[in-house]
C-alpha cells in the first residue's frame, strides 16, 4: 500500500482520474463555474501554490485520488474529489486516515464532503455522517413577470453583512449553523462580479438575491435566500434577475433542504431539479499537546520615584501662608 501526497509527476493520472466520470466519488461543488479540472492538475503540479492538498493511495491495481481544500473561515477542510479505481475498501480507508492524520496535526476538528446517494453508503463507512441535502436547479424562466421589485428593495451594500448572517441563521438549523460556524465574513463583499439585492423592513433583511457569470456564455449562478414568511418576495425578484440577464440566460442554483420556502419558489418560476448531493462530515480527534511546565518570568514594574513638588495657596486658610515644599 502506498499512500502519500501528490508529486508534479503524479499529473496524468491526476488528469486521467478527473476525466473518469465513473470514478468519483465526490465532485468539486464549484460545477458549472471554473475550471476544477485544471485546477486538480495545478495542484498537482505545484503544490504548494494553490490553497489544500492532494493526495493518493495505490494499491496493487487499485487507486485513489482525494484533493481538500481548507474553508476560509471554518476550522473544517472541504473534500473536493475523491476519485477510485478498482477496489474501494483496499485504498479508501488509507488515503481517509491519511487526510484525517493530516488535519489532526494542524488541530483541524472536521472533514466536509458532497456525494451523491450513490456513494453515501460508502462515506458512511468511512466515518461520515449526513448533515442536510442540496438540490441543484436549472432553469430559464423567461415567464416571469418583470414587475417592479419589492417595496424597500435596494442593491446590497457592504455593512449588510450582519443582517444576511442573520437571515441565514434565522433559517439554518442549529446543527448546521454549529459545525459549519457560519460567520458574518462569509457575507463580506469580495467578488465584484456578483450583483445583490436586499429588501429590508424595520432594520431587518427579509431577501436577497444574486447572480453572476459563469464562464458558460449564457448561464448565470444565482443565489436566493428567503425569510420563512415571506416568500411572495421571491417571484418579483426573479423577475427582476431575469429581466437583468436577458430571455435567453439559463440560471444554475443549489437550495438546501431547510429552505422549503425558497425551494418552492423557484419550481414554481419555472426551476427544474437536475441533481441531489448530500452534505456529508466527519469529526476528527484533535488531540491536545500538553502544556510544559515553565517558571514563568515576570519582569519588574517599573516604580515613578517621588520627586518634591511645591503646592501653592492662592486662597485663604488657616495656617502658614508661605509656600509648602511637599
Amino acid at each position: 500500500m502506498d499512500v502519500r501526497l501528490a508529486r508534479p509527476t503524479d499529473a496524468p493520472l491526476v488528469l486521467a482520474l478527473t476525466l473518469d466520470e465513473h470514478a468519483h466519488l465526490v465532485r468539486s461543488p464549484d460545477w458549472p463555474a471554473g475550471r476544477p479540472i485544471l485546477r486538480s492538475v495545478a495542484r498537482a503540479m505545484m503544490p504548494m501554490v494553490a490553497p489544500g492538498r492532494t493526495w493518493f493511495a495505490r494499491d496493487g491495481g487499485s487507486c485513489a485520488l482525494l484533493e481538500a481544500r481548507p474553508r476560509r473561515y471554518v476550522i473544517g477542510w472541504d473534500i473536493t474529489r475523491l476519485a477510485v479505481r478498482g477496489d474501494y475498501s483496499a485504498v479508501l480507508p488509507p488515503v481517509i486516515d491519511a487526510v484525517n492524520q493530516h488535519l489532526q496535526n494542524r488541530g483541524v476538528p472536521r472533514l466536509f464532503a458532497r456525494c451523491q446517494e450513490g456513494a453515501r453508503a460508502d462515506l458512511e463507512d468511512l466515518g461520515f455522517c449526513a448533515l442536510s441535502r442540496e438540490y441543484i436547479l436549472v432553469g430559464a424562466p423567461s415567464e416571469l413577470d418583470h414587475g417592479d421589485l419589492p417595496a424597500d428593495s435596494r442593491y446590497r451594500m457592504p455593512q449588510d453583512s450582519w443582517p444576511l448572517h442573520q437571515l441565514e441563521s434565522e433559517i439554518t438549523p442549529p446543527l448546521v449553523r454549529q459545525l459549519e460556524g457560519l460567520t458574518s465574513l462569509d457575507w463580506s463583499q469580495g467578488a465584484r462580479s456578483v450583483s445583490e439585492i436586499v429588501v429590508e423592513a424595520d432594520g431587518k433583511v427579509l431577501a436577497w438575491i444574486g447572480w453572476s457569470r459563469t464562464a458558460t456564455p449564457g448561464t448565470f449562478i444565482v443565489g436566493l435566500l428567503l425569510h420563512p414568511e415571506r416568500n411572495e418576495l421571491a417571484s418579483s425578484l426573479l423577475g427582476h434577475v431575469v429581466e437583468q440577464a436577458g430571455p435567453q440566460a439559463r440560471f444554475v442554483t443549489r437550495v438546501r433542504d431547510y429552505q422549503p420556502e425558497t425551494l418552492n419558489a423557484l419550481l414554481a418560476a419555472g426551476f427544474d431539479i437536475v441533481g441531489e448531493e448530500i452534505l456529508m462530515v466527519r469529526h476528527g480527534r484533535v488531540a491536545l499537546v500538553p502544556a510544559e511546565r515553565t517558571r514563568l518570568r515576570v519582569a519588574r514594574v517599573p516604580s515613578i520615584p517621588a520627586m518634591p513638588f511645591r503646592v501653592v495657596i492662592t486662597g485663604p486658610r488657616l495656617g502658614p501662608t508661605k509656600e509648602d515644599n511637599l
